[in-house]
C-alpha cells in the first residue's frame, strides 16, 4: 500500500472514490472483511444524523463501527461521526483518508481529540505495528469470530478409582474359634506390611 500511496498520491488527494477503491478496502479485506457481503460492511449507512461511508456489522443489522472516509491528505469532520454514532449507539468510530487511520470511542467522557484509543500511518509505520494496532478492526470480524470460538472438547469418560481397602484397629478385631481369616495383610504405624493366613499370624507379627 505504500507503493500506492506514492504512485498514486496526486490522484488519491482529489479523487475520494478512487481512495475507497485503492487503499482502504484493500485494507478492510486485510483485515477479514468481506465488502461484498452487506451482512458484513454497508456502505452508505443510513443513520438520523447522516451516512457514514462504511458500517462494520455484526449479524447482518446492528453496527459496531463507522468509517468516515476522505480522499489521501485529507482531514473527517469528527463532530459529525460522533452525532452519527450517538444516533445509533454505535461506540467506535474511525476516520481516515487511506494511509492515515484514527480510531475514536464514541462515549469516552472526554473532550473530543481525547476519544482517541489508536492510530496507524500505513505510509510511516512498519506492517507489523500497523496490523498490532488495526486489532480494534480484527476482533469484530466474522474471520476472527470464527476463529476465537472455543474448541469443541469431547466428553472423556472418567473410569471410577475403585473404592480405598481401608483397615481396622487391632483393638477392635475379636475372632472367635474357628472363624475364618478376614484379613489379608497387616500394616504398622512405621509402614511395616506382613501378609496374614492365619489369625495367630497376626500375634505372631505383633511380638516380632
Amino acid at each position: 500500500m505504500q507503493r500506492r500511496v506514492d504512485r498514486y498520491r496526486d490522484q488519491l488527494a482529489k479523487n475520494e472514490l478512487l481512495t475507497r477503491y485503492v487503499l482502504i478496502d484493500p485494507f478492510l479485506r486485510l483485515l477479514g472483511w468481506d465488502l461484498e457481503d452487506p451482512e458484513q460492511v454497508r456502505p452508505e449507512f443510513s443513520t438520523q444524523a447522516g451516512r457514514p461511508d462504511y458500517a462494520l456489522l455484526h449479524g447482518g443489522e446492528r453496527p459496531l463501527v463507522f468509517i468516515g472516509a476522505k480522499s489521501l491528505g485529507k482531514q473527517e469532520d469528527l463532530q459529525q461521526y460522533i452525532s452519527y454514532c450517538v444516533a445509533e449507539g454505535v461506540k467506535y468510530f474511525i476516520a481516515t483518508d487511506g494511509a492515515k487511520w484514527e480510531v475514536y470511542d464514541t462515549y469516552a467522557l472526554k473532550p473530543l481529540p481525547e476519544k482517541k484509543i489508536a492510530e496507524w500511518d500505513i505510509t510511516k509505520d512498519e506492517p507489523g505495528e500497523v496490523l498490532r494496532k488495526a486489532f480494534i478492526l480484527f476482533r469484530y470480524s466474522p474471520l476472527v469470530s470464527e476463529a476465537s470460538k472455543p474448541l469443541t472438547i469431547q466428553e472423556t469418560k472418567v473410569i471410577p478409582k475403585p473404592p480405598e481397602k481401608r483397615g481396622v484397629s487391632l483393638s477392635s478385631i475379636k475372632p472367635k474359634q474357628g472363624s475364618p481369616m478376614k484379613f489379608s495383610e497387616i500394616v504398622f504405624p512405621d509402614g511395616r506390611r506382613y501378609m496374614l493366613k492365619r489369625w495367630r499370624d497376626i500375634l505372631l507379627r505383633t511380638v516380632e
